[in-house]
């Protein structure tokens, strides 16, 4: 018994630790969190989040199926997602004073935390997928 627990722990550590390197782009869709935390500063960056998160992801669905985005529409998707990435850099200042320095309950604050590392994961999702067209893939050099 004590053997299979010693090869049993090494090949669970390795499958979570190589998982991740094998999936680099996403299959599904990250959705919104369902409750909002009642901060003003804290929703209104995960709404700019997640509406910055779905054109990229949009983007990058399309792309992967083989579809070619006409110049005026992906110009005009690259303007929006400019004016989401400001209005991020607006909001970003006021975020963790609000939640540090608001009234809110402790249920809200936790709330508001969660969301912000929800919304971590759809940004870093976008910075890969902005970081991998503009500096491209080995395949395409």
């Amino acid at each position: 018994m004590k053997s299979l627990n010693s090869t049993f722990l090494p090949v669970v550590l390795c499958f979570f630790f190589i998982m991740p390197i094998q999936s680099f782009s996403q299959n599904k869709r990250q959705l919104k969190p369902k409750r909002s935390s009642k901060i003003e500063s804290a929703d209104k960056f995960v709404d700019l989040s997640y509406n910055l998160y779905h054109k990229v992801f949009v983007h990058d669905s399309l792309t992967q199926v083989g579809i070619e985005i006409p110049a005026d529409l992906e110009n005009e998707l690259l303007e929006s997602a400019q004016t989401d990435v400001d209005s991020l850099w607006e909001v970003l200042p006021d975020v963790i004073d609000d939640i540090a320095n608001s009234g809110a309950s402790f249920i809200n604050k936790g709330r508001a935390t969660l969301n912000l590392n929800k919304s971590k994961k759809a940004l870093k999702y976008c910075a890969l997928y902005v970081k991998q067209m503009v500096v491209g893939t080995k395949e395409e050099e």
